[in-house]
């Protein structure tokens, strides 16, 4: 059994005990909601890494315009310590998810890619090569403590986390 332990840093919200809240973003496109609910709301799982002290923040696209999701998705990616956007085989073709790359990308956001594609084959969002990892708690955890840099400079938001890919062909 593999455990790992995130470090959790100084910050104005913080738990009884003294430890940060962490706040991440979860995107997806529209055909990988099921992956981005089950990574959500397997809280359970996230509370053996991060001791509990970790909140996902999403925004559904279902019953808004364009523009009042773009409004509410934009504060939330603002207010976010980090954003994990999945990638699939249907994420480049998804207009509001490459808009969320976007976002977070403008407002200096980390960002990065969680590669859920089948075959790890196809095509990556441009914004987001270098920027991958795998589906996993492991890979996950990596990039949250990366954020505890990322307080001090939001400017090294371009820096890759986990695994690298740099090419939308298989490795």
């Amino acid at each position: 059994m593999i455990v790992h332990q995130v470090k959790i840093g100084e910050s104005q919200a913080v738990n009884n005990e003294g430890q940060r809240q962490r706040t991440i973003y979860v995107a997806s496109g529209e055909a990988d909601l099921k992956y981005r609910d089950l990574l959500v709301h397997c809280r359970h799982r996230w509370e053996l890494y991060v001791n509990g002290y970790l909140d996902f923040s999403i925004c559904d696209r279902s019953g808004l315009e364009p523009e009042q999701w773009q409004r509410l998705t934009a504060g939330k990616i603002t207010e976010a310590d980090g954003v994990m956007i999945l990638v699939s085989e249907n994420t480049v073709k998804d207009e509001g998810a490459l808009w969320e790359i976007d976002c977070a990308i403008a407002h200096q956001t980390p960002i990065v890619g969680v590669d859920i594609r089948k075959k790890r084959e196809g095509e990556l969002p441009e914004k987001l090569i270098g920027k991958m990892t795998r589906y996993g708690w492991e890979w996950f955890a990596q990039f949250i403590n990366t954020l505890e840099c990322e307080q001090e400079s939001r400017a090294a938001f371009d820096r890759p986390y986990g695994m690298s890919i740099t090419s939308s062909s298989p490795p």
